[in-house]
């Protein structure tokens, strides 16, 4: 499939009995994807051509053989030229739960410090993960690997700094904020609302989530209508259905969106969903 007017193409599918874990095949990818956020980590796995990652206030670089890890709700951008990766989409219950088998604290929330890491035998260890996970394995091996794999990286990761971060005072407040678009990201949410539950000026509101979480309220919150349309669809909504569902004006107001974001349309994502791979049995 076309994911521009390139001959990028893309493949996704679904591994159920790993807390639905959802995995991507992209090559041949041209294509520049706005500033965006995920509701899962994204572990990429590089394997051609260039991928410029800018988050932070800074513009990082992968190539063939680096890993590229990006944290949930962390705002960012890409640009692929001539790339293939793959990536694996890991919700963040699944990763706190593995990071405290692994390092033995349950009540933080992991996060990646370095979004490009060089690691080889990483690399291989995670690739080989991948590919297995794209065969008919038995779902024991699959978890076995799976989780043995994810716990090194987790552990090597924390060699050198905490994957932990700390939560401070705003940070709590702009959480609130998240929550409350989450839990009401159909509804024509106010500012007035928002700063009345953080207990925030509107001004200092903006001014902090924007900073803490890379865009704006109103973006956030369509990007969180976009993560729940893509749910919608992969489980047979109509894309109409799933614009009524999320909050959207109409179906094109979803599409344009949609491509925005995912970087195809809503059409192409259904017609890749029947390919989902369901491995329970």
């Amino acid at each position: 499939m076309k994911i521009n007017g390139n001959s990028s193409k893309i493949k996704f599918w679904r591994v159920p009995h790993l807390d639905n874990l959802d995995l991507l095949h992209v090559w041949d990818a041209t294509y520049d994807y706005p500033r965006h956020v995920h509701e899962e980590y994204a572990i990429g796995i590089i394997l051609a051509g260039a991928e410029t990652h800018i988050c932070r206030g800074t513009s990082f670089k992968a190539f063939s053989g680096d890993l590229m890890l990006t944290n949930p709700e962390e705002a960012h951008s890409n640009k692929s030229v001539g790339t293939e990766y793959r990536i694996l989409a890991i919700r963040p219950e699944t990763l706190s739960r593995i990071a405290g088998d692994v390092i033995g604290r349950i009540h933080e929330t992991p996060h990646f410090a370095n979004p490009i890491v060089k690691d080889s035998s990483m690399f291989r260890l995670l690739l080989n993960l991948h590919l297995k996970l794209e065969q008919n394995a038995s779902p024991l091996e699959l978890e076995s690997e799976f989780i043995s794999t994810i716990g090194l990286l987790l552990a090597r990761q924390n060699k050198n700094k905490s994957i932990f971060q700390p939560v401070g005072k705003e940070r709590g407040y702009i959480k609130l904020a998240q929550d409350y678009l989450k839990s009401h990201a159909a509804e024509n949410v106010s500012l007035a609302e928002l700063a009345a539950i953080t207990s925030l000026s509107p001004f200092h509101l903006l001014r902090v989530f924007r900073n803490q979480v890379g865009v704006p309220p109103h973006e956030y919150q369509t990007q969180i209508r976009i993560i729940h349309a893509r749910r919608l669809i992969r489980s047979g909504h109509s894309i109409s259905e799933a614009a009524l569902e999320t909050g959207f004006f109409d179906q094109s107001h979803l599409s344009r969106n949609f491509k925005r974001i995912v970087g195809i349309t809503p059409g192409q994502y259904i017609s890749q969903s029947n390919i989902v791979q369901d491995r329970t049995a």
